[in-house]
C-alpha cells in the first residue's frame, strides 16, 4: 500500500474503524488471559459460569475485534466487518462458555456443604470450652477436615461429637456423643 492510499483510507475512514476493532480484540485478549490466568480475581466483574461469564465476554470482545479488523484489512466495509466479527464473536464465545464449563466440571471437588455436616461424627482435637471455641476433625470424601467448633457444655479433647448445626463455611456447633447412644451409620 502505498502512502497515497493509506491516507485515502485514513480518510474514508477505514484505517480509523480497523484500528477501533483492533484495540476491541486486544482488550477482550487482555482479559481473556487475565481471566484465565489470575482466575478468582475479577470475581467481582463476573456474572457467574453462564454465558455472562467474564471468560466468555472476554472470549467474544477478543474474536469480534479481531475477526472485524481482519475483515477491514480485506476491504470490506465497517458494517460488513462489524456483522462479520459479531457472528465470529458469538460463535467464539459460544465455544469458550463450553470449555470453561468443561474444565470446570472435571474439576475435583471435595469441597463440604453445609448440609453434609449436619449428623456427622467428628473427633475434637482441640478441647472446647463452654461456649468457646475449639477445634474438631472429620473425614469427608476421603480428606480429612479440621473445623473451628463451638457447644454449649465444655468438651474435652478426644471426645466424639456430633455436628449439629453449621456456623459457617469453617465453623460447627456440636453435641457430645452419649456412650448410651447408637452410633450413626458412617455417610
Amino acid at each position: 500500500m502505498s502512502i497515497a492510499e493509506w491516507f485515502e483510507r485514513l480518510l474514508d475512514g477505514s484505517l480509523v474503524t480497523g484500528g477501533v476493532f483492533l484495540i476491541i480484540g486486544i482488550i477482550g485478549a487482555i482479559l481473556l488471559v487475565l481471566s484465565v490466568i489470575l482466575d478468582g480475581l475479577f470475581d467481582a466483574f463476573d456474572f457467574g459460569d453462564g454465558p455472562l461469564s467474564l471468560t466468555t465476554i472476554a472470549a467474544f470482545t477478543a474474536i469480534f475485534g479481531f475477526s472485524s479488523f481482519a475483515m477491514v484489512g480485506a476491504g470490506a466495509s465497517p458494517t460488513v466487518a462489524g456483522i462479520v466479527g459479531a457472528v465470529a464473536g458469538v460463535i467464539g464465545g459460544a465455544v469458550a462458555w463450553w470449555l470453561s464449563r468443561l474444565i470446570r466440571s472435571a474439576e475435583s471437588n471435595t469441597s463440604v456443604s453445609s448440609a453434609d455436616l449436619i449428623g456427622s461424627e467428628a473427633s475434637v482435637v482441640l478441647a472446647i470450652p463452654a461456649g468457646g471455641l475449639g477445634e474438631v476433625a472429620l473425614v469427608r470424601n476421603g480428606e480429612r477436615v479440621s473445623l473451628s467448633a463451638t457447644a454449649t457444655n465444655a468438651i474435652a479433647r478426644g471426645a466424639r461429637v456430633r455436628v449439629v448445626q453449621t456456623l459457617s463455611a469453617t465453623s460447627v456447633s456440636v453435641e457430645e456423643i452419649e456412650a448410651t447412644q447408637p452410633a450413626a451409620p458412617p455417610a
